[in-house]
C-alpha cells in the first residue's frame, strides 16, 4: 500500500518571498474513528431514534429542513447518528424506495472494489504502473494506479459534450480515454476526469476475471442487505438516452459489459446510508470485514490537497472540514452526497432530483454542501 502520498502545491508570490500554506484535512494522527462494535447492525432495515436522543440540536435541524424544503429538486435527507436513523425525510415526491441515479457517488463504490481486489492480492500496491497491471494497453505508459485513483494521470478529459457522448458510445471506454492523449505528466496535478475512473472497474474485470458487478454484490450489497441485479454483460448502447433511462438496484455498464466507474449505479438513499455507515466502521459490517481497514483509512487520506478551495481528494473520495471536523465524501452530479464524520459518529445522505450528466464542483458553494454543512453541525 502506497504511504501517504501529499502533492505539496507551492505558490510563489512577490519574487518567491511568500508561499502559499498546504491545507491538509485529515489530521497526521488520522481520523477520531468510532467503535465498530455495534448494539445492531442495519442489514436487515434501520432502526430509528429521535433526534434529541442522538444529541442533535433540534432548532438547527428545523433550519436545515426549512433549507432542503425551499429547494424544489430536494428529494430526501437521511441522518445516522451512532447506528440510528436519527432524521429521515423525503421531499416534493421523493420516496423512501426511489432508486435513482448516484452520478458520481458511483465513484466511491469503484474504489471500494478497487480495495476487494486489493485485499484478494489481485494488486500488490498502488504504486504500480497500470501498463503492468493491464499490459494490452501500452498507452498508459508511466501512469501508475495511485495516478488513476487520485485523479493525477495528467490524461485530457471533457466531462460533457461531444467528446463526452463519443467515450460513452466507444466499444473500449479505456483505449478511447488513453487515445485523448496528456495535458500533464502523471503527478503533477489534479484533473478531474471520469475516463480516469472507469479505469478502475475495467481493472476489476481485468485482474479478477468476474465483472464488477458481480464482485460487488458478492461481497458488497448481499452482505450488507442490499438489493442490487446485475446486468446482462452482452448489453449495447447507442446513444445517450439509452443511459439516462432508469435502472432502479442495477448498475449501468459499457459496451463490453463492464460496470460504468463514474456513473450509472442506482440506489435508495438508505441503502447510500449503508455505504456511508461501512466506511465510517472502517470496512466492517456485522462480524464480516468486507473492505480491509487499511485500504478504508488510506482511500481517506489526503493524497493530493487543495483540489478546490477547503478540498483534498483521496481515492474517489472527497475531504472537507465541518467546523474543524475532518469529514470525507461521495459527491455526484445534481447534488447528490454521501458524508462521513467519524468524530460525530455520523452518516448524512442528500438525494436531489438530477437528469442532465454535469458534475458540481464541489467547495464552490453548492446549495448541496450548505445544507450538508448545516446538517453536520446540528450534531455538534
Amino acid at each position: 500500500m502506497r504511504k501517504l502520498g501529499l502533492i505539496l502545491i507551492v505558490l510563489l508570490l512577490m519574487s518567491g518571498s511568500c508561499e502559499k500554506e498546504e491545507q491538509i484535512i485529515v489530521p497526521q494522527s488520522g481520523y477520531d474513528w468510532p467503535s465498530n462494535s455495534r448494539s445492531y447492525w442495519p442489514t436487515d432495515g434501520w432502526e430509528t431514534a429521535s433526534p434529541g436522543g442522538l444529541g442533535i440540536d433540534e432548532n438547527k435541524l428545523i433550519k436545515a429542513r426549512e433549507f432542503a424544503m425551499n429547494d424544489d429538486l430536494m428529494r430526501s435527507v437521511i441522518i445516522v447518528r451512532d447506528g440510528y436513523i436519527g432524521y429521515e425525510e423525503y421531499f416534493h415526491g421523493g420516496q423512501i424506495d426511489a432508486s435513482t441515479n448516484l452520478w458520481s457517488c458511483t465513484k466511491s463504490f469503484a474504489s471500494a472494489l478497487t480495495g476487494i481486489i486489493y485485499d484478494q492480492g489481485h494488486i500488490e500496491n498502488t504504486d504500480q504502473l497500470m501498463i503492468d497491471l493491464m499490459p494490452d494497453y501500452p498507452d498508459f505508459n508511466k501512469i501508475t494506479l495511485w495516478n488513476v485513483l487520485t485523479m493525477t494521470t495528467g490524461l485530457h478529459w471533457n466531462e460533457e459534450g461531444p467528446l463526452w457522448v463519443q467515450w460513452i458510445l466507444s466499444d473500449d471506454w479505456v483505449q478511447e480515454a488513453l487515445e485523448r492523449g496528456f495535458r500533464k505528466d502523471p503527478g503533477e496535478s489534479f484533473f478531474y476526469s471520469s475516463g480516469n475512473s472507469h479505469m478502475l472497474t475495467s481493472l476489476v474485470k481485468y485482474k479478477s476475471g468476474e465483472y464488477p458487478g458481480k464482485i460487488a454484490k458478492e461481497h458488497l450489497f448481499d452482505p450488507m442487505g442490499i438489493q442490487f441485479t446485475t446486468q446482462d454483460p452482452d448489453t449495447k448502447y447507442t446513444n445517450w438516452q439509452q443511459y439516462l433511462e432508469p435502472l432502479p438496484q442495477s448498475w449501468r455498464t459499457d459496451n463490453q459489459g463492464v460496470e460504468c466507474a463514474s456513473f450509472g449505479l442506482y440506489l435508495t438513499a438508505r441503502d447510500m446510508a449503508k455505504f456511508g455507515y461501512l466506511y465510517l466502521n472502517r470496512g466492517r459490517w456485522e462480524d464480516q470485514q468486507l473492505i480491509s481497514e487499511e485500504w478504508v483509512i488510506e482511500s481517506t487520506k489526503d493524497h493530493v490537497t487543495d483540489v478546490y478551495e477547503r478540498y483534498s481528494y483521496g481515492y474517489q473520495w472527497y475531504l472537507t472540514r465541518i467546523d474543524d471536523e475532518p469529514a470525507f465524501l461521495a459527491s455526484g452530479f445534481g447534488g447528490q452526497i454521501i458524508g462521513i464524520v467519524p468524530s460525530l459518529d455520523m452518516v448524512v445522505v442528500l438525494k436531489y432530483e438530477a437528469e442532465n450528466p454535469k458534475d458540481p464542483v464541489p467547495g464552490s458553494d453548492h446549495d448541496d454542501m450548505y445544507l450538508f454543512e448545516l446538517l453536520v453541525k446540528a450534531a455538534k
